[in-house]
């Protein structure tokens, strides 16, 4: 995968508008084993805890398809390790007997802003003609919510990193309460700051990326 450069969105008052920087399929988190040396990385409590991320690792994406989106000769990948086109990965994996029924599409969305220093830096083939948010959630996709990603491998610093005392504590005070129901963010501006406060704590990780997570519904066969 192509190394990207440090990137960050600054906290802004006015929320801008929010593009697709790339699809992917995932297993249906509620299926989906949870193994217990992960249960730190969770802000939240055990019982309201969901694996639903950003982060591949976290939410998992099914092992060949990860192969094929990690396989840079095919022309639909981009440097976050994502499909531009979802009806092209679908295709894909049907040609190579990949089986996707019953896996969920996902798609990642990122300010123009970011989008724009993604093309500077990885050229615009990769994210040409992404569709806006609004355009993915008038034809069918769900909003779930905002993660506070590291782009370089879409390493969650909200569920994929982990989580020490007295910082968990202070992060859960702090933020806890504006985590929904799947453990994501509904407010972009608190998980600015949220992406903010986690990129000085881990500074080997800064800077983090508020990206929204959408999903459509299971592939049917």
């Amino acid at each position: 995968m192509q190394f990207l450069p440090v990137l960050a969105c600054e906290l802004r008052g006015d929320m801008t508008k929010r593009v697709s920087c790339g699809f992917d399929l995932r297993v249906n988190a509620d299926l989906q084993e949870t193994d217990p040396k992960q249960w730190d990385q969770f802000l939240l409590g055990r019982d309201k805890r969901s694996l639903i991320s950003a982060d591949t690792r976290v939410w998992s994406v099914p092992d060949d398809v990860d192969s094929l989106l990690q396989d840079s000769i095919r022309k639909f990948w981009n440097p976050l390790g994502l499909s531009k086109d979802l009806d092209m990965l679908l295709s894909a994996c049907r040609e190579l007997s990949i089986p996707v029924a019953g896996l969920l599409p996902v798609c990642l969305t990122v300010s123009e802003e970011l989008v724009a220093t993604l093309v500077k830096w990885s050229g615009p083939e990769y994210f040409d003609n992404a569709p806006s948010e609004d355009d993915l959630l008038s034809t069918g996709w769900r909003f779930l919510g905002f993660d506070a990603v590291e782009l370089n491998g879409l390493t969650s610093g909200l569920k994929g990193i982990g989580y020490k005392e007295p910082s968990l504590s202070e992060l859960r005070k702090q933020f806890g309460g504006a985590l929904n129901e799947v453990g994501l963010f509904s407010d972009e501006a608190i998980a600015a700051e949220f992406a903010k406060v986690r990129g000085l704590e881990i500074p080997l990780h800064a800077p983090f990326d508020v990206v929204g997570v959408l999903v459509h519904d299971p592939i049917s066969q």
